[in-house]
């Protein structure tokens, strides 16, 4: 048997919804005649009768139940995957750290959807590496620290330096470290160094208090603290910038810094080409520039 045409198919599908030639006929934008022609033709190459046909209105038979089903699913897919595919089109997928999507890209996400209202971001945040070869779900990532990316489209966004911060009243109430709460991030990943309490105080020449050392896992609980007046916090000049400029946390000793280390935004040659992906980068690396 030849396969009925994909066009004849719809046809038969809208009369079979709607149960009136007519209204498929209006459905699809072509005349009724056009509508009862493709029917026919159908019934004829399968054999079967699919519609039993009434003064105005049409009714299925047995057959074209079956077949009814069938199709109802079938269109109903494809749809669906059209859909999805113009989504994609439009979605852009950014893998990081879930500290800079926290502190750093959220806030500033808004403006570059209001300078590109065609194209969705969606953020999936995680500290373990996405395979940008093998999951292209995922259009670009800013990676963290000195990470080897062979094989990948690099763009070095902006390198951080670690302070001391504090509630202003806080910072204003110290005369020395060694008067301070110290609360900083425990750093789990062997990968990248870590930046102590003990470093900044040998840069500074200052006396670590003895005691009153306060840790958390996350850079978000250590800025919570330090909002709340709990103590001094070790924190990235990137993550904390925005804070400072708006004048919620003030450094404490802002002559003495210790060297970071680098975002990243990376992707693969592929996705580089991409309209979505460039806007994107050309988007925030201005950010990036500015908020160094």
């Amino acid at each position: 048997m030849r396969f009925p045409s994909a066009s004849a198919l719809r046809v038969f599908d809208a009369a079979a919804r709607l149960g009136s030639f007519k209204a498929a006929a209006e459905e699809l934008g072509v005349s009724p005649t056009a509508v009862s022609h493709q029917i026919r033709t159908l019934e004829e190459q399968l054999s079967l009768a699919l519609f039993v046909r009434r003064t105005r209105r049409v009714e299925l038979t047995e057959a074209g139940t079956r077949l009814a089903a069938a199709t109802s699913v079938a269109f109903q897919q494809i749809t669906d995957a059209l859909e999805d595919l113009s989504h994609s089109e439009r979605m852009l997928t950014v893998s990081t750290v879930p500290a800079f999507a926290a502190l750093w890209l959220a806030p500033r996400l808004g403006a570059f959807e209001a300078l590109n209202p065609d194209i969705s971001v969606r953020v999936e945040t995680s500290t373990a590496l996405v395979d940008l070869a093998r999951d292209r779900r995922v259009d670009l990532a800013i990676r963290y620290g000195c990470g080897d990316y062979v094989g990948l489209e690099t763009m070095p966004l902006a390198t951080e330096t670690f302070g001391a911060f504090g509630a202003p009243d806080y910072v204003r109430s110290l005369t020395r470290l060694s008067d301070a709460a110290l609360i900083s991030t425990r750093w789990v990943s062997p990968a990248l160094p870590a930046f102590t309490w003990a470093d900044w105080a040998k840069a500074a020449s200052e006396k670590q208090p003895e005691t009153g050392l306060r840790q958390f896992d996350q850079e978000q609980e250590v800025i919570q603290a330090g909002l709340a007046g709990q103590g001094l916090i070790l924190m990235s000049s990137l993550l904390v910038g925005d804070m400072v400029r708006r004048g919620w946390l003030e450094p404490y000793r802002p002559d003495i810094v210790l060297p970071g280390l680098t975002y990243t935004a990376v992707t693969t040659e592929a996705h580089a080409g991409v309209g979505k992906v460039r806007r994107f980068l050309s988007w925030i690396q201005e950010e990036a520039s500015a908020s160094e």
